[in-house]
């Protein structure tokens, strides 16, 4: 049975991906960091669907928590076969108005935490010669948003980083990929009007927004694969800047 580590998992897409690895049978580990009334409505719900579950308190933009999360699923399941770095924030304001706090605490959740959930994955991974890393980044990533400097910022960071650890530990069996999972109506866009959703999805070829399940078994699909890496894969029919 495969285990998998997914960071914000309480709420929105995280919570969903959870679900989604549950019912397929994998064993999951989760965590949460402020909303500790959503984390205990989780637990009740993932509880109902598998017993192979790990649910706690980390700050992942501090190292030692990123890599106690990362040897506590280790410790759990035996092996650790893929991570998905899902957790986010964003504190939305043209870049005149952005505070340097802010700024640094988008790019920690998104990039820095990143960073230090790759170190501390890599290290089990490399050992067994088998693992998948998949981070979550955005299409504003490759086309800008206004309002979104700091968010935009950290996204790109996202892709780049996935791009050096596809080549650096290819070698050892390690594939990185990046997923766009497109809009979803999260806490991230709970501020939005109806008049900027619907600008939203004049954007996509399509006319409408990613369904959530579909983008969900994306996710799992990529998880179980062994020969695909270094890849940004946009779920939605908006056309991307660059790749």
């Amino acid at each position: 049975m495969s285990s998998i580590l997914i960071t914000g998992g309480t709420r929105g897409i995280g919570l969903a991906l959870c679900e989604t690895f549950a019912r397929a049978g994998w064993k999951v580990s989760t965590c949460w960091h402020q909303d500790e009334e959503a984390a205990k409505a989780a637990q009740d719900r993932l509880s109902a669907l598998t017993q192979d579950l790990h649910l706690e308190r980390a700050d992942v933009t501090k190292e030692p928590d990123a890599a106690g999360l990362v040897g506590r699923a280790v410790e759990k399941w035996g092996s650790l076969d893929c991570l998905i770095h899902n957790a986010g924030a964003t504190w939305n304001a043209r870049l005149l108005n952005i505070e340097e706090g802010q700024w640094e605490d988008t790019l920690a959740v998104h990039l820095k935490a990143a960073f230090f959930l790759s170190q501390a994955a890599l290290r089990p991974m490399m050992k067994r010669k088998d693992g998948q890393l998949i981070f979550v980044s955005s299409v504003v990533a490759s086309t800008g948003n206004i309002g979104q400097g700091s968010y935009t910022a950290a996204k790109a960071g996202v892709m780049g980083l996935m791009r050096s650890l596809a080549a650096e530990y290819g070698g050892r069996n390690i594939r990185a990929n990046v997923v766009c999972p497109g809009f979803h109506k999260t806490r991230l866009a709970e501020g939005l009007s109806q008049e900027a959703e619907e600008a939203i999805r004049k954007k996509h070829l399509l006319g409408k927004t990613t369904d959530l399940g579909e983008a969900c078994r994306f996710f799992l699909w990529l998880a179980g694969t062994k020969t695909v890496s270094g890849q940004v894969f946009n779920l939605d029919s908006r056309l991307p800047g660059w790749l």
